[in-house]
Order: C-alpha cells, then structure tokens, then sequence
C-alpha cells in the first residue's frame, strides 16, 4: 500500500491490453501520475476518464517517468516498443534514478537482451513479470517475480507495492523470467489435468457441480481453480487469460529445456495439447476454454 504523505513517482506505462489496463486502474486510483501507451491508442484513450495522459510514442511516454512499466504480450512485443526511432529507448535516461520493469513474460533470453539496451541508457532495468491475472490486478494482489538489483527494486517498490501483495526478488536479471516461466509451466499442467478430467468425469455421469465442487475443495484445490469456480460452472469461456498467451508461456519452458539440455516429455506431451487446441480456433478463449478441446475429441482413438 502507499503512504498519502509520500510523493509518488511519474510512471509510464507501455501497454494497455487486459493486465495493463487493470494494473493502470489501480495505479491511477491510488493517484500516482500516469502516462499510458499503447500500440492500439483507443485502449489507452479509455483509461483518460480515470486520470491517465495518452503519449502518441513509447519515446513521448517514457521521458518523464521516475518508473517505467512495460505490459505487452510477448517478446517480440517488447522489442517494438523498445526499439525504433519513436521506442523507448531513446527517450530513457533523462530522469535521475530512473528504472524500466518489465512485468511481461518474454523469457530469460529476451531480458537479457532488452536490459542491455536500456541499461545503455542508464537506467536500471528489472523483469518483473506477475503472477495473477486481471482480477488480481484490480485489487493489488498481483505477485511480483523479480530479476535484477536490489537497487533496481528498490527504485520500483513504491509502485510494485501498489500492484502486488507480494515481490519474490529470483536474483540477477533474468531470474524473475525463469522463476516465471517455471511457475508457469507448473500452471499449464494443472490446466490440462484441471479440463481433461473435468470431461472425463462428465463423461463418466457425473454432474459439472459435483466435479467442479471436488477440485475446488478437495485435496488439490488451488487458488486459480477456485478463482475460476463460477465460469467452469457457466462454461463461460470469456477471456481472462487467453488461452493463446498460456501456449506462449508452456513453449517459453520448452526453450529454457532446451538451454539447459533437459528434456521433460509430459510437460512437452502438454503444449501439444495447447498447441492443438489453439489451431482449433480456441487461442482467443480463456485459457480453461481448454476442455472444449477434450469435449471435442472421439472417446476412443487410435
């Protein structure tokens, strides 16, 4: 949480989509002063009610900004707003203690590679992606996986703070992403085990609740599956987390697998069925819109 006496730090934030557009609200209604941009501007011009000024560039947003935060979807995402005559980069360093935190999921490589081009500048750089989703966002309770220095976070945490209830500091940049990607690879075994029984337990004659309600109290009940109740029971499959990006991050573990010459085959057995089921058409559904992907398949192959 802030503290009123405190003044708070100019932030930019690059990105507007689901996530940042939360993490926006929540920024601007604890006062912090906020510039927004984003590659689509209508989704940065809604957040101007709240108290939010629009930069036409990542150059213009960045320029007067204490903290930079930087939302985007994927590695390639974040180069763009980096790099280019109107990217961030060349708007960086003008601001004394100036940090850009990257709480995208790009992978140890990408940040690697970004924080070298904003290190150039002389501002510190942080990856910082977040654990949580839009809700979690809204209300502060994002958690923080951070690479970096420890005067690097320190320069972030008043804004970290207001996002998130909790920051695990992984170690140099680079770290926040593998402990991220790891986390996540756990979520996507979850995913598929969470969808596929839930079919097969339909099939079987039980009914949704009953399922529903054994994984969301019994033994194995997770936050996310309880947070996720009410939709798996309306088969709501509106996106919080699309399930397109959850194929992005399972791949990312596939690649740090591969990097440190370990193969794990059920964890690869997994982003098959992700990758099966967004070539279905089911990328833009929420990530358990999954189960419509086992619904779908015969009950006995091969």
């Amino acid at each position: 949480m802030t503290n009123e006496s405190q003044v708070l730090p100019n932030v930019a934030l690059l990105g507007a989509g689901a996530l940042g557009s939360a993490v926006a609200a929540r920024l601007l209604g604890l006062r912090f002063p906020l510039v927004v941009y984003n590659r689509t501007p209508a989704r940065a011009e809604r957040l101007v009610g709240l108290g939010a000024k629009v930069a036409a560039t990542p150059k213009e947003a960045v320029r007067d900004a204490r903290v930079v935060l930087a939302c985007v979807s994927d590695a390639d995402a974040l180069r763009a707003i980096l790099t280019g005559d109107d990217g961030a980069v060349r708007g960086l360093g003008a601001v004394p203690r100036q940090v850009f935190c990257d709480l995208s999921t790009v992978g140890r490589k990408a940040a690697r590679e970004m924080a070298a081009l904003v290190d150039a500048r002389g501002t510190k750089y942080l990856d910082a992606p977040m654990s949580g989703t839009v809700g979690p966002a809204s209300r502060g309770e994002l958690v923080a996986l951070v690479g970096g220095s420890t005067a690097a976070l320190r320069r972030a945490e008043p804004v970290l703070n207001a996002i998130c209830r909790k920051i695990i500091h992984a170690g140099s940049v680079g770290q926040g992403q593998v402990l991220k990607v790891v986390l996540n690879g756990l979520g996507a075994h979850h995913l598929v085990a969470f969808t596929s029984m839930l079919v097969l337990g339909e099939r079987a004659g039980l009914s949704r609740e009953h399922i529903v309600d054994a994984f969301t109290s019994g033994a194995f009940a997770t936050p996310s599956y309880q947070g996720k109740r009410s939709k798996v029971l309306a088969r709501d499959f509106s996106p919080d987390f699309a399930l397109a990006l959850a194929l992005k991050d399972a791949a990312l573990a596939v690649e740090l697998q591969y990097e440190l010459d370990m193969k794990l085959p059920v964890h690869r057995a997994v982003v098959r069925d992700l990758e099966e089921a967004v070539s279905a058409g089911l990328g833009k559904e929420d990530l358990f819109g999954l189960e419509r992907l086992y619904s779908g398949r015969p009950k006995r192959e091969g």
